[in-house]
């Protein structure tokens, strides 16, 4: 991430519009949304330095006539520390790596050969016995 942008709104409703003009204005891409309390609604961008610049200009611009604009930043090149507390933000992935899943692969289970079933096998020459306590 090279560039760091801040819109905070009056409201989801004028954060939603203003994330909207953003991402249609520039290449940036959203890390996520903190409702910061009271209607306050913060979102986050990144992206290159001019791209994010001029997002948030126009993520500003859509929401002015609205007056719930509270305020906007743009930091160049943001410490790790601050990115690394905006990683809980919501509608933000998780930064934990993640494994590649292998795609299941088709066992098929090995052929057996038949065995005829246990009541026609020729070494079954003795019938049945009884069983219970009278049988004994």
């Amino acid at each position: 991430m090279n560039s760091l942008g801040v819109i905070e709104t009056h409201g989801l409703v004028a954060a939603i519009q203003a994330a909207d003009a953003a991402c249609k204005a520039a290449s940036v891409s959203i890390i996520g949304y903190r409702k910061v309390g009271s209607g306050l609604v913060s979102v986050c961008l990144r992206g290159e330095v001019s791209a994010v610049q001029a997002a948030v200009e126009n993520g500003v611009a859509a929401i002015v006539p609205t007056r719930n604009l509270i305020s906007s930043l743009v930091i160049a090149r943001p410490e790790e520390c601050v990115v690394s507390a905006l990683s809980a933000l919501k509608g933000h992935d998780a930064l934990a790596p993640v494994a590649p899943v292998a795609p299941p692969q088709n066992v098929i289970p090995p052929v057996q050969e038949e065995t005829p079933p246990a009541g026609e096998q020729e070494h079954d020459v003795k019938p049945a016995g009884k069983k219970g306590k009278k049988a004994q």
